[in-house]
């Protein structure tokens, strides 16, 4: 597949902006890839990861870089479980190319596995299991009910980890100005933000609640550009961690498609057991608990669910309202005193067996209690980005109201702007951010349950600071 097209399959880019591009490269003669990062499309970080070359499909069992008994332990749970298949629905189960299904199919016939039978299943000839079959497939659910794509190698995905670390992304302030859009930030915090996003360091973001700290985490993960792997699952000590969740990392290249036709679409392309994502971004808030940190073993099933940091792997992990979480504050740094440290961690099967894997991710913590009474002097060296978000001054406040009372449809003065900015202040709280967004969306309920035109005024703002500032 040309690199032209590869961009676009992932959807990483419009045909269109592509073509643009390829007008450009027809003009200049110049690389298409150096042209779409001058354009500002890709960054340089994601074409070298590209042109570079995905990891290629494998061709035989050995190239897949795991136990052999796991690749056959997994054909004879598909075989079992749906009473026959297909070179095509192996592969599609298995993540593997149609060579390597016809390859696999052959290796456990050689061995006595599986046969070919008559009747036709998708159009192929019907694979079934002998007898000999159907008793590794018993022994085979013992150890794990899992089915699905074949694992990777835990040496296999460290490497990859590293490989595509998140500090290997250069973050400009440009993007970090983009990302942050319809926020109002002030340069100052835009230029800490985006410091602390290029260093790929922990960063604590701390301040009066309602003023963007969580809103501004959020966005962190846009200011990276760069595509990443993600593997279905990883093989360790023969036990099977699975790593890739819809609910969490953003799948590229589908378009909606089915998972039949996207995973063709790239089978002969690079190996299928690997997603290629969006860097993801994973949250946790006051639910977070120290057991969400560990390996989740699924007792009935038999494998394992990774955590929550492994999952935000190559991305950003926020650490919301910390100090509120079921876990005591210095419990939870003290978890992750190695990690942040040396970026590493290690996990433990419940075998007893422990195992090393990368600790890469941008780690922020948000919270609006004071750093000082979360954490002593040796934690607080450990997030060496400390960030104040700040109360909006008057005219920040004034901008944001303004533009958010525009997207709700309400008429709102500039007289009517000094009113809500002098009550507010009169009644002794601080501005906030989140006032500004609350106030409209009041006014709008307010008018539209009364019938009355969509205007702020005084008996309007009234309303909705009744109930948004307490007595």
């Amino acid at each position: 597949m040309r690199f032209s097209d590869l961009v676009v399959a992932l959807e990483l880019l419009s045909r269109h902006e592509v073509n643009d591009a390829l007008q450009v490269q027809s003009r200049s003669g110049r690389a298409l890839g150096e042209i779409l990062v001058e354009m500002g499309l890709l960054s340089a970080h994601t074409v070298a990861e590209l042109q570079d070359g995905l990891p290629p499909p494998p061709d035989s069992i050995a190239q897949l870089g795991i136990d052999t008994r796991i690749v056959l332990d997994m054909l004879v749970k598909f075989l079992s479980n749906t009473g026959q298949g297909s070179t095509a629905s192996i592969a599609e189960t298995l993540a593997i190319s149609r060579r390597l299904s016809t390859v696999l199919i052959e290796t456990a016939r050689a061995q006595g596995i599986v046969e070919l039978k008559p009747g036709i299943v998708a159009g192929e000839l019907r694979v079934d299991l002998t007898p000999r079959g159907r008793s590794m497939a018993v022994e085979a659910f013992a150890n794990s009910a899992y089915i699905g794509p074949l694992p990777v190698s835990l040496d296999e995905y460290s490497k990859r980890v590293l490989r595509q670390t998140i500090r290997g992304e250069l973050v400009t302030a440009e993007a970090v100005a983009s990302a942050m859009v319809p926020l109002v930030v002030e340069e100052s915090l835009l230029a800490k933000v985006g410091i602390a996003a290029n260093a790929g360091r922990s960063i604590l973001l701390y301040g009066a609640p309602g003023n963007g700290k969580t809103s501004i985490a959020e966005r962190m993960v846009k200011t990276f550009g760069a595509m990443v792997l993600v593997p279905h699952c990883f093989e360790v000590a023969g036990q099977i961690v699975k790593v890739f969740d819809p609910s969490v990392h953003r799948k590229l290249g589908s378009g909606g498609v089915s998972r039949a036709t996207s995973s063709s679409l790239f089978a002969d392309e690079f190996d299928p057991r690997w997603v290629p994502c969006r860097r993801p971004f994973v949250s946790a808030g006051g639910e977070l608990s120290l057991d969400m940190l560990d390996l989740k073993f699924e007792e009935t099933a038999r494998f394992y669910e990774a955590p929550l940091h492994v999952k935000a792997m190559n991305g950003v992990l926020l650490i919301d309202d910390f100090g509120r979480q079921l876990v005591r504050p210095d419990a939870l740094l003290n978890r992750w005193v190695v990690p942040m440290d040396r970026r590493i961690d290690f996990l433990k099967l419940h075998t007893g067996q422990s195992f090393q894997i990368p600790f890469d991710q941008l780690l922020v913590f948000s919270t609006n209690l004071s750093p000082r009474d979360l954490m002593d002097g040796a934690f607080l060296r450990r997030l060496p980005y400390k960030i104040h978000v700040q109360e909006p001054s008057s005219g920040d406040f004034a901008r944001l109201l303004r533009t958010t009372a525009e997207d709700s449809g309400i008429d709102y003065p500039e007289a009517a702007i000094a009113f809500t900015i002098e009550t507010i202040q009169q009644h002794g709280t601080p501005l906030a951010f989140y006032q500004a967004s609350e106030i409209p969306q009041q006014i709008a309920d307010y008018c539209q349950f009364l019938g009355r035109a969509p205007i702020a005024d005084e008996s309007t703002i009234r309303f909705a600071l009744g109930n948004l500032l307490v007595d």
